[in-house]
């Protein structure tokens, strides 16, 4: 598996040699994203990366427990183990079982490395109910918050400058005459946040990211509409 950039307040579930294995139970729901490798990292694919012919690869992250302490963790996985997870579920249910999770492949040969999924204990009733009562991780903000960390990681920038106070205000007042469908599909799906008022709280790349959207976004309504 690639390495994750380094985040604040995220626990990454790291199985990082041949043979490494933890018992999890998963929760909530599997959240897609399209991702590049840079430097053997994993980081969110933008335009700027399309633009420089990088190639997007589907990633799906997931919270996961871990069985004997109940931390909750994030799990980051390709398709052909979203393939796993679905038959796990549909064949056993994934709240109702403890789940081994074990790598197959050499530290840092990731491109070879394949992950085994399977069923290791019945949960009883009062488990059941543990597990799923647990916080889980914003998993749509982990994405605003990684394209911040790894872009500015790539770029020697260390991601912590503010962007200027009145241009977020003209942005947001941009955002506001755009139908609210677009508003949201861009918030939502391209950056991950919630509300226009999110804007204010971006730093660095991000910001970045941010204002190159709203100009695509922008740019395309008004060439339909007017």
């Amino acid at each position: 598996m690639a390495k994750q950039p380094k985040e604040a307040g995220v626990a990454w579930l790291k199985l990082e040699n041949d043979g490494d294995a933890a018992v999890v139970v998963f929760l909530g729901e599997p959240h897609p994203r399209d991702v590049a490798v840079i430097d053997n990292k994993f980081v969110p694919f933008t335009r700027r990366l399309k633009a420089e012919g990088h190639k997007p690869v589907l990633r799906f992250t997931h919270n996961v427990a871990l069985f004997e302490t109940r931390e909750v963790k994030v799990l980051e996985y390709g398709i052909a183990f979203f393939k796993d997870v679905l038959r796990v579920r549909h064949a056993f249910g994934l709240e109702t079982w403890a789940v081994e999770v074990q790598r197959h492949g050499a530290a840092k040969d990731w491109w070879q490395t394949r992950y085994s999924l399977q069923p290791e204990r019945r949960l009883s009733s009062e488990q059941q109910q543990a597990f799923q009562g647990l916080p889980l991780h914003d998993l749509a903000k982990l994405r605003v918050d990684a394209s911040t960390a790894a872009e500015a990681a790539r770029r020697g920038d260390s991601g912590a400058r503010r962007p200027n106070a009145r241009l977020v205000q003209h942005l947001s007042d941009v955002l506001k005459t755009m139908p609210r469908k677009r508003v949201e599909r861009l918030l939502h799906h391209h950056l991950g946040m919630q509300q226009v008022g999110d804007v204010s709280a971006m730093r660095g790349e991000e910001w970045q990211t941010f204002v190159e959207e709203v100009a695509v976004e922008y740019q395309a309504f008004w060439e339909r509409n007017c």
